[in-house]
């Protein structure tokens, strides 16, 4: 019997350490997600549709590893900003406890459905350092991206030369990943040489192809302008979001 109730009392002692672990590992607090430090690049690509939509990819700076949840927050405003620049902020939650003292990278993206007409760019926001502001044109952005690759043939044979143009063409399709992205093309331009001394029968095929999904455009330095903000910075908008 005394053996029974040491045991009963063991068990209770257990149970009572066990419930006390639990209830410290519950109110354990959370890290809470803060904006990043540095921005490191925005790149962004507006799809043909009507209206439009944005596809925004952003990659940030953070000082250790173990970063979570990081997300890309639009600006929500009362009133369109007059300049047209859409503000987002790259947020992520820092580790809790011990992390990998290595600089590293987080990534994230937005997709904006239905893009309003008054979007002229973004501004993607760290805390310290590498603000980035990146200008698009919606209209000019919508037209279609199209490439030219030529191909020749040394025998004068259009098939060859024709096979060398798409060739090309086939090796720029995957181009950002896409694996199964197909192609529209048309001849543009034939042109030869023939004759001389050596004998040339040169015939060179050119085409023009539009991929889906389109090729990304490529940035001008007009289009992406890099801003280092001094102090702290501060907004003049009136804006409506959650708290920072």
């Amino acid at each position: 019997m005394k053996s029974f109730k040491q045991l009963k009392t063991v068990l209770l002692a257990v149970t009572f350490v066990w419930c006390s672990l639990s209830l410290v590992q519950a109110e354990k607090p959370k890290s809470k997600a803060i904006t990043v430090p540095k921005i490191l690049s925005v790149s962004h690509q507006l799809q043909k549709s009507n209206p439009p939509s944005l596809v925004l990819d952003v990659v940030g700076e953070v000082p250790t590893g173990g970063y979570t949840d990081v997300i890309l927050e639009r600006t929500v405003y009362v009133k369109p900003p007059e300049d047209g620049i859409q503000d987002y902020y790259l947020k992520a939650k820092p580790p809790t406890g011990i992390a990998i003292t290595v600089i590293s990278e987080v990534k994230a993206s937005d997709v904006w459905t239905d893009l309003p007409a008054w979007v002229k760019g973004v501004r993607v926001h760290g805390e310290k350092d590498g603000i980035q502001v990146v200008y698009f044109d919606q209209e000019r952005e919508m037209e279609p991206v199209r490439r030219t690759f030529a191909g020749t043939s040394s025998k004068g044979s259009f098939d060859e030369a024709l096979s060398a143009a798409l060739a090309k063409l086939n090796q720029e399709l995957g181009e950002g990943g896409v694996a199964d992205a197909t192609s529209t093309w048309k001849v543009v331009r034939t042109s030869g040489q023939t004759g001389g001394i050596a004998g040339l029968n040169q015939l060179k095929v050119v085409i023009s192809a539009e991929r889906q999904p389109p090729w990304q455009k490529k940035q001008s330095r007009k289009q992406k302008r890099h801003v280092k903000p001094v102090g702290k910075i501060q907004s003049t908008r009136e804006l409506k979001t959650s708290e920072r």
